[in-house]
């Protein structure tokens, strides 16, 4: 029951509270929210009691019938996002009066680029740290689906991924190529046996889930797909099962080529072109951290204006 007394004012506490039901919220259960807040499951308990108390209502159900919302806890939800971002934009202003350049970066990554032999994110990451000791660097590694709703959502400050399709309400700048080939292990039955795509579109072939956005219908119908993978390490991961062949990014597969464990197959035919891009909202709220970033990319001549 709710009862009739007011939060007059916002503690560290209620802060700390509602960032945890916040992430409950956004995980869909408590168990879902452990590993987003490093909580075990009763201590997220015990805060959502807390907060339930502290505001004197009952924000959301849970038990054998799945976690949901009360119409209260979604005001509540829809409230605390509000005040987060106010918070943010508060700090932010505040960073930005500093000489010294202060405050967060949150990057969202597509995975597998660190081996990418220019480092061009690397080096930019560099010489943000170099300009300043006072900046918080948070890396998210996840797909493209989820960086874009993360940046969308304001929780990400800029993402780095392919451009699948274009996106309402983000920003691309151009950053690089990378080229991918098909391959086989060395215990496949295709490594040792002369190239010929009738014989290759006869093996199972893994391709990464959002294959069929990228616009290579031509090269992709040639293969038998039976595979998927969400990541390219998933794809690695079923081409050394010896049973697969999969595409994978050419700096990626190095490491295996090197090392005579695995082979491109027909290359010069069977490969295509991802283009990747710095991604940022585009009503994106002044920030001297993400500033610095951007420049630094530009410094390195990697995003065209």
């Amino acid at each position: 029951m709710i009862n009739s007394r007011k939060l007059r004012q916002v503690s560290n506490l209620d802060l700390k509270l509602l960032k945890t039901f916040i992430a409950v919220v956004q995980a869909g259960s408590f168990t879902g929210a452990e590993s987003l807040l490093n909580l075990s499951r009763s201590a997220i308990s015990i805060y959502i009691s807390d907060l339930e108390k502290r505001l004197g209502m009952k924000l959301c159900n849970r038990g054998r019938a799945g976690f949901s919302l009360t119409l209260e806890g979604q005001k509540v939800y829809e409230a605390a996002q509000k005040l987060m971002y106010a918070t943010d934009v508060f700090q932010e202003e505040v960073n930005n009066t500093y000489a010294v350049l202060k405050g967060e970066l949150n990057i969202g990554i597509i995975d597998n680029l660190v081996t990418i032999p220019h480092r061009t994110i690397s080096n930019a990451l560099a010489k943000l740290k170099h300009i300043s000791s006072e900046i918080r660097i948070n890396i998210r590694m996840s797909n493209p689906a989820d960086i874009s709703l993360a940046l969308l959502e304001g929780e990400l400050d800029v993402g780095v991924m392919p451009s699948l399709q274009p996106i309402d309400g983000l920003r691309l700048h151009p950053l690089y190529s990378e080229t991918s080939a098909l391959y086989c292990s060395n215990a496949h039955p295709l490594f040792s046996s002369p190239d010929d795509l009738q014989t290759i579109g006869q093996h199972s072939a893994v391709l990464p889930i959002y294959a069929e956005q990228m616009n290579q219908p031509q090269l992709f119908d040639q293969l038998n797909v039976t595979a998927t993978s969400n990541d390219r390490e998933g794809v690695a991961f079923l081409i050394l099962t010896h049973e697969y062949i999969g595409f994978l990014p050419e700096h990626y597969a190095t490491r295996w080529v090197e090392k005579g464990e695995m082979r491109a197959l027909l290359p010069d035919m069977l490969k295509y072109q991802t283009d990747f891009y710095v991604v940022t909202r585009q009503s994106q709220r002044n920030k001297r951290v993400l500033d610095v970033f951007l420049n630094a990319l530009v410094d390195k001549q990697v995003i065209a204006d």
